[in-house]
């Protein structure tokens, strides 16, 4: 997801200011500093992290594929010292307790149902008082019903509310310290992927199909529609441990 500048900035570049802005809601980051990335993907916003702070990262994703390219970038940056991928999720995270100072998940708590596994999971693994700082595309308070048999056709498996998060987060040992309303984005971040899908659909369909192609370019539409309707909001979400 990605913060809009400028409406001529691309999906990519706009997600770049979205990691930028979340860093720098932290306390100053050190080379000593470990951050742990959630759902790391493809690794893009962890090793620009490790670039631009020279600090000790931590990816922990659930994808063979999208790990393999990642420590293959990691390897040709010379990123290894800093940088480390690990296979897992919400169910294993395969770290000591009180490991991390922070932990940052673009979006991941979007797409799962176990929010409160979530919370409580990374609640283990982080520091006293450390914090914990994601994106979120969350539903909106005003939701009809067409609104909510759209929403429910998303290929997520929950969204919830910003209170939900709030009380989950209560649920999960944490409590909310910040929280930044970035809904004006989420129309133009999906209308842009939606244009993107349209000019390199050729492409797009002879490593994929045409039904997957399809597919994403509705699910781009619907969020578009919810998004513009206000039944659907985006923000970042900060979160400090609470301990004892």
């Amino acid at each position: 997801m990605g913060i809009y500048k400028d409406e001529s900035l691309s999906p990519f570049e706009a997600s770049r200011v979205t990691t930028d802005r979340m860093l720098r809601l932290l306390p100053r980051i050190k080379r000593s500093t470990k951050i742990l990335v959630l759902q790391s993907g493809f690794g893009t916003a962890a090793r620009y992290i490790a670039e631009t702070h020279q600090c000790k990262i931590e990816c922990l994703n659930d994808d063979k594929v999208q790990n393999a390219f990642n420590q293959s970038r990691i390897d040709e940056m010379e990123l290894g010292k800093m940088v480390k991928v690990s296979f897992g999720d919400v169910d294993y995270m395969p770290y000591e307790p009180d490991t991390f100072d922070f932990v940052i998940a673009q979006d991941s708590f979007s797409i799962t149902a176990q929010k409160r596994q979530m919370f409580r999971a990374i609640h283990r693994v982080m520091k006293p008082e450390a914090r914990l700082v994601f994106s979120a595309i969350m539903r909106g308070d005003k939701v009809d019903a067409e609104g909510d048999k759209l929403i429910n056709s998303l290929p997520v498996e929950e969204l919830i509310t910003l209170e939900d998060y709030e009380q989950d987060a209560k649920k999960g040992f944490f409590q909310q310290i910040y929280n930044l309303d970035l809904s004006q984005h989420l129309a133009i971040h999906f209308r842009k992927m939606a244009e993107s899908l349209t000019e390199n659909k050729e492409d797009m369909v002879e490593q994929t199909s045409n039904k997957f192609v399809d597919k994403r370019m509705h699910t781009c539409k619907t969020i578009q529609k919810l998004a513009e309707s206000g039944q659907l909001n985006w923000g970042i979400l900060m979160f400090q441990k609470l301990n004892g």
